[in-house]
């Protein structure tokens, strides 16, 4: 067991990250991107990475280290924390990102689930392609109605997920979740930015548009250029379908804007419904408050 960790979650534009490196220079500290979208190497500027030379500057890890097409998950991202945090045990973690499941991997450590075989998969994906996602959707409520009640039905990674370990290990999901395991942490410092949603959604505004100047239109053409897994979570990130759109000529730049804003916004709040609901060990905080009660908890 180690002795103590920090988490930093809430939605998007809430100012996580940089919050984050402000605790760096207070203490020795390393930061664990918590964020699915930023653990691959594709569409830097559109999953609002932070620049490299920021990375570098501060000590970072799980930032672009899956290389595209390849696939992360709740599971294999956990295993890989944990092997950071063992290299790194005179420094304290700070996990910081917008994915409430990543960072509830560790707090609670889910249950190492076997490895699913290609079999499995591959029976999972022929339902996919000859019924639809629609289909397994259903079925999963079959086999694990509590964690379909979880799920949207547009979320065919998550649902796909969930049929392939009740299928190989004649387990739900559910109750795999709920297996007792040993604490990683002795101590969890667990804190959700709380920020009113109109500041959210002026900073999100603001955020698109500096996107725009950073040369993510490129970027989003560039990735389009490369052979596509489009089953690949990368492909559900904010935006990159109302980008694609205007590429193709199908959308203006102000009808781009305006439907990449507005389905931000969205993003943003479905994750503060994650926090609000699913977060039990955590304490939400405005900004100012926040260095305080670290501070306070960590006895500094």
């Amino acid at each position: 067991m180690f002795p103590v960790a920090i988490f930093i979650g809430g939605p998007t534009a809430s100012y996580k990250t940089e919050l984050a490196f402000e605790l760096q220079s207070y203490f020795p500290s390393f930061i664990i991107n918590s964020d699915s979208m930023q653990v691959y190497d594709q569409l830097e500027i559109l999953t609002n990475r932070p620049v490299k030379q920021l990375r570098k500057r501060y000590d970072c890890d799980l930032f672009s280290y899956v290389k595209y097409p390849n696939k992360c998950n709740v599971g294999s991202w956990q295993k890989k924390a944990l092997s950071v945090i063992k290299n790194k045990k005179s420094k304290i973690p700070i996990f910081v990102g917008g994915t409430g499941l990543y960072m509830d991997s560790i707090v609670n450590n889910i249950s190492d689930i076997p490895k699913i075989s290609e079999t499995v998969k591959k029976s999972i994906q022929n339902e996919l392609k000859n019924f639809g996602i629609n289909f397994l959707y259903k079925k999963l409520k079959k086999c694990d109605e509590e964690y379909y009640k979880k799920l949207s039905p547009n979320d065919s990674q998550r649902i796909i997920r969930a049929l392939e370990v009740n299928l190989s290990t004649q387990i739900n999901l559910s109750k795999w979740h709920k297996m007792e395991k040993k604490k990683i942490f002795k101590k969890i410092i667990y804190v959700v930015v709380k920020t009113e949603r109109e500041k959210i959604y002026s900073r999100i505004n603001s955020r698109c548009e500096e996107m725009i100047n950073l040369g993510v239109l490129e970027e989003v053409k560039s990735f389009l250029e490369i052979k596509q897994k489009l089953d690949h979570p990368i492909h559900k990130s904010i935006g990159l379908r109302q980008i694609t759109k205007y590429l193709e000529g199908l959308n203006s730049l102000e009808e781009t804007m305006k439907d990449f804003t507005l389905e931000t916004r969205r993003y943003a709040k479905r994750q503060l419904t994650w926090f609000n609901n699913k977060a039990k060990e955590a304490i939400h905080l405005e900004g100012p408050k926040i260095k305080e009660y670290i501070f306070r908890e960590l006895k500094l």
